[in-house]
């Protein structure tokens, strides 16, 4: 009984690991940690999808819920390595827009683990602050082209199309776009007093492009 109860913890504990484990990763626009998988001559972060603010524990429990702006852990040492300065944010613009249009865009999703995705945006690349993303999101649009700030993935995983519409009006020659996947996996207290699935803290996943408006 004792070797079954072991054994019982045991398997409890891998399906908790492999639960909070959702990878994914910026494929278009390609994020800064991803570019050198799409032919540009950045440094090679082989861990470009893991980019979820070091892992629910260190997210919520040792940095209070605060991320860094573009996944890196809040407690990295500064500058952060997805961050203006940092050893993957080398100013190489991957993609160039016209202001107000849609764009292609898409996430490849190697586990899934529920939740939706939101795209921001920061005009100002020299002063890229959390205000400056939240002053722009953006709409998505999905597969069924529905207008929306949140798209919902369900299950869906591998490389996931949509479209983003960027505002009109805005121009620069270095905007920088995130990516953010809130997940939905986890068991937790909810807003009504109940409780359920992706209720409270959830695994978040961030990941910044850099791009220009024209």
């Amino acid at each position: 009984m004792r070797h079954l109860s072991i054994l019982s913890v045991g398997l409890i504990l891998l399906l908790q690991v492999a639960r909070t484990r959702s990878h994914g990763r910026l494929w278009e626009p390609p994020s800064r940690s991803t570019a050198f998988r799409r032919g540009f001559r950045t440094p090679k972060n082989y861990n470009d999808h893991e980019s979820f603010c070091g892992g629910l524990q260190v997210m919520y429990q040792l940095n209070g819920g605060k991320c860094g702006l573009c996944g890196d852990p809040w407690n990295s040492k500064k500058p952060r390595p997805n961050e203006a300065g940092g050893i993957y944010d080398t100013g190489t613009i991957v993609r160039s827009y016209k202001e107000g249009k849609r764009i292609k865009a898409a996430v490849f999703v190697t586990t899934n683990h529920l939740g939706y995705f939101e795209f921001q945006l920061c005009p100002n690349s020299s002063n890229v602050t959390e205000d400056c993303f939240h002053e722009h999101k953006l709409n998505i649009y999905g597969l069924e082209q529905k207008k929306t700030k949140r798209l919902y993935i369900g299950s869906e995983d591998g490389m996931i199309p949509m479209k983003l519409r960027l505002p009109d009006g805005i121009k620069c020659e270095r905007c920088v776009l995130r990516w953010q996947y809130t997940t939905g996996n986890f068991w937790g207290k909810c807003t009504n007093g109940t409780t359920g699935m992706g209720c409270g803290n959830q695994e978040v996943y961030r990941a910044c492009a850099d791009i220009a408006i024209l």
